[in-house]
């Protein structure tokens, strides 16, 4: 099991836009479809760390705003690029049923809400 938790508090402690400029370093500009291997290699380690970090719910707000920003600045080259498009998915995959356990988490709290606010006393 990879433990992320030094990285996390490493990029927590970093202020929006020094974030913001640690991450578009990371940006491959160019036309090429096929790029060098070591160029992805940031890249795919974000996105496991972005996987295991969303898998474990762990700083779930703060994780979901740094995978906003990445795929903002990176979702072209992620595109382009076969070899990351399988860890893209399976992000994606994660983030679905991350995002069902806390849906179904809100359904319960409107559910009780509502049931509380017709409840006679």
């Amino acid at each position: 099991m990879k433990n992320f938790s030094e990285f996390t508090d490493f990029i927590k402690t970093l202020a929006p836009s020094p974030l913001d400029t640690e991450l578009r370093i990371l940006q491959i500009v160019g036309d090429e479809d096929e790029e060098e291997p070591e160029k992805l290699l940031p890249i795919e380690l974000l996105l496991d760390y972005f996987i295991h970090e969303t898998a474990c719910r762990n700083n779930f707000d703060f994780v979901q705003a740094v995978i906003r920003v990445f795929l903002k600045i990176d979702g072209e080259t992620i595109r382009c690029q076969s070899r990351l498009q399988d860890k893209a998915s399976k992000l994606l995959d994660v983030q679905c049923n991350t995002w069902q356990r806390v849906d179904k988490m809100f359904q319960c709290a409107r559910c009780m809400v509502t049931f509380l606010s017709n409840s006679q006393f």
